[in-house]
């Protein structure tokens, strides 16, 4: 009976530690993982499996002075030894001796004959498999899914459409307004998109996962037409000819209530505007610090960005005033692409604290590597019975191609504050930054200087080549994109 009574201690000691973890794996235990970066191990989080916990250990002081008292008398009473449920375990499994109900660890110490009068050695006995404990369960797999509300840089370019009062030309010396384009006229406005985030915890320490992340595009337009009755409409440029060397127009729409007729031109433009951006990632973590509460990680990876800008303008107009030229129609197209690839790694610090069912993340790095950059343009103009000529009113030829690569950088950091609703799903907030120092825009390599004979086809439709547009090179400055995330993390 003594013996039994102490094999009841060990039982309800080892049952209790059982306990402990399965109640750790079914509660709230400030899981740090709220992201694809923030998988997390419950280990460092509630003493749960944390080295400079005193309870821990004190328990395992405790079991290790019954086990030594089990063993000794074992060598007395071996047939009275019975084996000892672990409640509540499951996982892997150590294997036991049967003939004495000690594990195999522990063997050593029973006797060969049951009298101990051959001495003591190794108990003979064949193997079973019993359950063994899990001290804390590990997040091993995670997925996020985000909401993302951003906001673009806004961009600028030439003056694109003008407007003036009817019987007014629409030139910008004259009083007239810009219409679409002009200093800060794109973006700014709320553009949304998605995030997704995947990935696996290797070990305690490592994992890796991949994300990718996509913005809508982003588009401004502008149509109009008319006769120039209620107003002129025209394109904007700065005449290079030597003689004239100022503001001019090309007139779209316009009326100077004079003559045999009220209406001069009379037409149709549309231009359009667009954006696009996208990302990529794949990415390891290593665990650099790890606490109550409390994990910080080394983030290293590869990374791919893709910003897109689009311009489309098509403009006709027919000239209905009375004499030279009358019924001649002018036909204006431009098409002009802007397109950034950046290929590169990352390096970066992730620092997460938790508390309860909240977490507050801190992600912070930065891109390196090469800037692709490809300048697209093509256009074509026709007057009347002139076959259309190569170039636009800014694309200065049928289609031209330049490309560059620089190096460039990219700092990125985000922000985090998630809720866990249930065990293994939270939902967050944050608020996300990103920059790129080398982008290649439109806004920022349109030639306004323009010489009128190239647009109105002087000479039977033969255009020199000095009169065409100059290309001035491409030119490239930063660009940035920011705004809030809304997600919802599940984790396996």
């Amino acid at each position: 009976m003594k013996t039994k009574w102490k094999m009841l201690t060990l039982a309800a000691l080892l049952s209790a530690g059982t306990t402990t973890a399965n109640a750790a794996d079914d509660g709230y235990v400030g899981d740090l993982g709220e992201d694809a970066y923030y998988a997390d191990s419950t280990d460092y989080v509630n003493d749960l499996y944390n080295e400079d916990s005193a309870a821990p250990a004190a328990a395992e002081s405790a079991i290790e002075e019954v086990v030594e008292e089990v063993v000794e008398e074992a060598q007395y009473y071996p047939s009275e030894l019975e084996t000892v449920s672990y409640v509540g375990d499951g996982g892997e499994y150590a294997q036991q001796n049967v003939g004495s109900g000690i594990p195999t660890s522990l063997a050593s110490y029973g006797c060969q004959t049951g009298d101990c009068n051959g001495g003591c050695g190794p108990v003979a006995a064949a193997p079973v498999y019993m359950p063994t404990r899990r001290v804390a369960k590990q997040t091993s797999a995670w997925l996020t899914a985000e909401a993302l509300l951003w906001f673009p840089q806004v961009r600028s370019t030439v003056p694109l459409v003008s407007q003036n009062t009817a019987g007014a030309l629409p030139e910008l010396d004259q009083g007239a307004t810009v219409a679409f384009g002009g200093q800060d006229a794109f973006g700014g406005d709320l553009q949304a998109g998605f995030r997704l985030d995947g990935g696996v915890m290797l070990s305690e320490d490592f994992g890796m996962g991949g994300r990718f992340w996509m913005l809508g595009e982003a588009e401004d337009t502008y149509n109009a037409s008319g006769d120039g009755t209620t107003g002129s409409i025209g394109i904007p440029y700065f005449d290079s000819d030597l003689i004239a060397n100022q503001e001019n127009a090309l007139i779209i729409a316009y009326s100077d209530g004079t003559g045999a007729g009220d209406v001069d031109f009379q037409g149709q433009i549309a231009v359009r505007s667009t954006l696009e951006m996208y990302g990529a990632e794949g990415y390891g973590r290593l665990r650099l610090l790890g606490g109550k509460g409390y994990r910080s990680d080394f983030i290293g990876g590869f990374s791919h960005f893709g910003i897109e800008e689009g311009l489309t303008l098509a403009a006709t107009t027919t000239q209905t005033e009375v004499g030279a030229g009358q019924g001649d129609v002018y036909r204006f197209n431009d098409d002009i692409t802007a397109e950034n690839k950046f290929y590169g790694g990352q390096i970066g610090f992730l620092t997460t604290v938790g508390r309860g069912a909240w977490t507050l993340s801190a992600l912070t790095k930065v891109h390196l590597g090469n800037m692709d950059q490809t300048w697209t343009s093509r256009g074509s103009r026709g007057r009347a019975a002139f076959a259309d000529q190569a170039g636009g009113i800014f694309a200065n030829n049928a289609e031209q191609t330049i490309e560059e690569s620089n190096f460039s950088f990219a700092p990125e950091a985000n922000i985090k504050l998630a809720y866990k609703m249930r065990p293994n799903v939270s939902f967050s907030v944050g608020y996300s930054f990103i920059m790129w120092d080398d982008v290649l825009m439109i806004g920022d390599n349109l030639n306004r200087d323009i010489n009128t004979g190239y647009l109105v086809l002087d000479g039977a439709g033969a255009v020199d080549a000095a009169e065409r547009p100059q290309f001035l090179g491409l030119e490239t400055d930063s660009f940035f994109v920011h705004g809030v995330d809304l997600g919802c993390v599940i984790q396996f």
